[in-house]
């Protein structure tokens, strides 16, 4: 009675239930759903630090690990969407109006006081926010929300009259209406939740953070310790340099994410801005992975080349979006080419209309973070295949790399019953082996089952369809939302949460058990020589 009829309350092409109607977006649109599934494919083991690219026993624990890790997602999305929802409705509901003013006023004065240095801009912009009365808006009658009009665009527009005289007027709004944003999610929290809950909640932020960013760390550090020092090093390390230098990269790479966040604005909405500092990593990486590990043609140069550029384009993005206000865009007002450029931007983008828009904008850039995203994706692909091909001297032995055939390592390979075991067409599309053990098929069938029946099936194909020859009520779209997006996620995070506890803790102790056993091989550091290459 409240959460549907705040959600269904948008302009046409703006909808946040009907995925047709969606076409007006800026940001989230039908670009952002295509780049989110190619890059679920295109970067599907690039990643380091996940469950399904951490150390294992052997490959197929490795494998389950992934699977495992899939299955672990219905938690975040859950909480995510729970959470998201709730603050959309409080914001914006009749019923909670006044609790919305108190919200949206209690930020204003945080925000301004954060990012504004003048003591006096920052009184007048807390005594004209806190003057706006709470909003009465009434859903069916009153006109509909959108991007540009909604019960946030009085105190954006107030702020922004303000900042109008002031110096670098631009990048002061920008940075407050960045804040303001992102402040709507902890300063709600604390007006919905009861005290208890509140803590609850903020000590989970805590620990997420801390899994989060030392996963993030380990990940980093990582991939320069065994991708570039070890690849530019002669001579081998020992087992106690090695992990003594792993551990000088992980206290860089903490320093640098420090340095980085104190200096770093995010000027962007929270998941773009993610997307644009990962991409320093994810834009290069992945013609790295897959050409590098399965294809015979991949060289050194081609991988050095792929990732220099999309390390460089990463950055040169950041730049742009970091100092578009105060730098970018006063450079070209200055020399008179911000119209020109401009209607380059609208002209190159327009064949992408309605999904890809770039207009010029003196607050933000016309581009955001996911098309420069894609277009680094691109540059570092085709540099690598180019340089690569033309660097080529003799082919990759690959069979070395991946333990194939005469290389095969004995302790990966896993006894097969007499009765042996005969994997059908689906079994392989499932990707079911014969190290897979009953439960392991069990898990990988129920996925496969959630994934491609319930899933792209039932919940994707079957609703597009369904919607191309006859097109839902919002009412229905109300209700699919309702049960693909909070009652099954809800129920299979219960069912995984009681399931990795108590797998968690039997593995934890079988962990401990194993390691105590464990006989390392010393000359297995993560390098492939040329002289090995040779054999």
């Amino acid at each position: 009675t409240e959460i549907i009829p705040v959600m269904t309350d948008r302009v046409a092409g703006e909808s946040f239930l009907n995925p047709f109607d969606i076409e007006k977006l800026r940001d989230f649109n039908a670009f952002s759903l295509a780049l989110t599934i190619f890059v679920a494919v295109y970067h599907r083991g690039s990643w380091i630090g996940g469950a399904g690219s951490s150390s294992a026993k052997t490959p197929h624990e490795q494998k389950m690990a992934g699977l495992l890790g899939m299955w672990r997602g219905s938690l975040a999305t859950v909480f995510f969407v729970m959470v998201a929802i709730c603050i959309i409705t409080v914001l914006n509901h009749r019923n909670f109006s006044t609790r919305a003013m108190n919200i949206r006023q209690e930020i204003s004065g945080r925000v301004a006081e954060e990012v504004i240095p003048d003591k006096k801009t920052v009184q007048e912009i807390i005594k004209t926010t806190s003057a706006i009365p709470a909003e009465n808006h009434r859903i069916g009658i009153d006109p509909a929300r959108s991007e540009r009009n909604n019960a946030d665009t009085v105190y954006l527009d107030q702020t922004k009259k303000v900042l109008s005289g002031s110096e670098n007027g631009n990048l002061l709004f920008q940075k407050f209406r960045t804040l303001y944003y992102q402040l709507m999610l902890p300063v709600s929290l604390k007006q919905i939740l009861p005290a208890g809950m509140l803590g609850a909640v903020c000590l989970l932020m805590i620990l997420a953070m801390i899994s989060t960013d030392d996963s993030r760390i380990f990940g980093s550090a990582m991939t320069i310790a065994q991708d570039v020092i070890l690849v530019l090093r002669k001579k081998p390390f020992t087992v106690e340099e090695h992990v003594r230098m792993i551990k000088w990269v992980s206290l860089g790479v903490g320093i640098l994410f420090f340095i980085g966040s104190y200096f770093m604005a995010q000027l962007d909405y929270i998941q773009l801005f993610i997307t644009l500092a990962t991409m320093m990593w994810m834009c290069g990486c992945a013609p790295v992975m897959l050409f590098g590990l399965y294809s015979r043609f991949g060289t050194v140069y081609g991988a050095w080349c792929s990732l220099i550029s999309g390390m460089s384009w990463a950055i040169g993005s950041l730049f742009i979006q970091r100092n578009w206000a105060d730098i970018v865009y006063p450079f070209l007002l200055r020399h008179d080419l911000v119209e020109s450029v401009g209607n380059f931007l609208a002209k190159l983008s327009s064949p992408f209309n309605p999904y890809i828009v770039w207009e010029m904008n003196p607050n933000r850039c016309p581009v955001n973070s996911y098309e420069m995203y894609f277009i680094g994706m691109m540059l570092s692909l085709i540099l690598y295949i180019t340089v690569s091909r033309l660097t080529l001297k003799n082919p990759f032995n690959l069979d070395r790399m991946l333990h194939r055939g005469i290389y095969a390592v004995a302790s990966d390979q896993v006894q097969v019953p007499k009765s042996g075991f005969k994997a059908g067409f689906i079994s392989k599309i499932v990707g079911i082996t014969p190290q897979y053990s009953t439960f392991d098929r069990v898990i990988a069938w129920g996925f496969a089952f959630f994934s491609l029946v319930y899933t792209f099936l039932l919940s994707f194909a079957a609703v597009a369809i369904w919607n191309v020859f006859s097109p839902w009520p919002m009412e229905w779209w109300g209700k699919y939302f309702l049960i693909v997006s909070v009652i099954v996620p809800g129920v299979l995070a219960l069912l995984t949460g009681i399931w990795f506890f108590c797998g968690g803790v039997r593995d934890i102790h079988r962990l401990f058990r194993d390691l105590k056993t464990r006989v390392p091989d010393l000359s297995d550091d993560g390098r492939v020589s040329g002289s090995e290459q040779e054999k």
